[in-house]
């Protein structure tokens, strides 16, 4: 082997030796990071809008139909996987008036100083958090409701972690959620309080619907499954129709063992 040949193949050794160091230390710990923007082209409503609205948003991470009379939204609508779901960037905290929302009917962060009521996500930050920009759009007000601290914090906060848990078990789920409103709602300053929360999910690999309402108001993790319901139920209570664009499985159907069974 002549000088220059032994001098390439020393040059391509050293050479190799970086890249795979590369690939090893840098492109596959971070691969999920380097497709997060397909997440963020998802078409969140395209299941189906499930009752009119006067706006309809499209964040990264989920859409959203908006009631002027309610000062936030009717529905929330977004789609997760195991991939969108593994990615966890820092959090925002950032709450912030959505500008996309006419400012007369916009909430405010300081609307709820002092008000006894958290700010509730609907479309999830946990879950929504696949890039910088789409968690910090879950602290647009619209994406928020009045919730009773001990909902919020204990079984609603329960029922998020599972359905991030679901994606690993179930494979690829849509979920619609929002608040529930009485024929004369309680107002929080000129906001109106929500009497309950829905939350409905579809796995598309197992073709299975699950649906929740849960009172605005304390609720313990421990009782979380109490408040399950069928999707058909959610549609009755809610007078809404969810999961339009899926003709697979039921809506009637509510079987709770395989649920209790799916998570990590």
């Amino acid at each position: 082997m002549s000088v220059r040949e032994i001098a390439i193949a020393a040059v391509s050794f050293f050479l190799g030796g970086i890249m795979h160091s590369f690939v090893v230390h840098y492109i596959m710990p971070n691969a999920h990071r380097l497709y997060a923007w397909i997440y963020a082209m998802r078409n969140h409503k395209k299941y189906g809008i499930p009752c009119k609205s006067d706006l309809v948003l499209d964040k990264d991470g989920y859409s959203l139909g908006y009631s002027f009379d309610y000062k936030g939204a009717v529905w929330v609508s977004y789609i997760l996987s195991k991939g969108s779901v593994g990615i966890d960037v820092a959090r925002s905290e950032s709450f912030f008036p959505d500008p996309d929302v006419p400012a007369r009917f916009r909430k405010k962060p300081d609307d709820f100083r002092n008000s006894g009521f958290d700010k509730g996500h609907l479309a999830p930050s946990a879950a929504i958090d696949f890039t910088v920009k789409s968690n910090l759009q879950t602290f647009a007000m619209s994406n928020v409701s009045p919730q009773d601290p001990k909902l919020n914090r204990q079984a609603w906060s329960k029922l998020e972690s599972l359905e991030r848990e679901w994606t690993y078990t179930l494979g690829k789920m849509v979920v619609y959620t929002g608040p529930i409103y009485g024929e004369r709602p309680k107002k929080m300053k000129d906001i109106p309080i929500p009497k309950a929360f829905y939350k409905v999910a579809y796995s598309f690999k197992y073709r299975r619907y699950i649906g929740f309402i849960m009172p605005n108001k304390p609720v313990s993790a421990r009782d979380m499954w109490d408040y399950a319901r069928s999707v058909k139920a959610v549609e009755k209570e809610t007078k809404m129709t969810f999961f339009k664009a899926i003709n697979k499985g039921d809506k009637k159907d509510l079987n709770l063992e395989f649920w209790k069974e799916a998570h990590l």
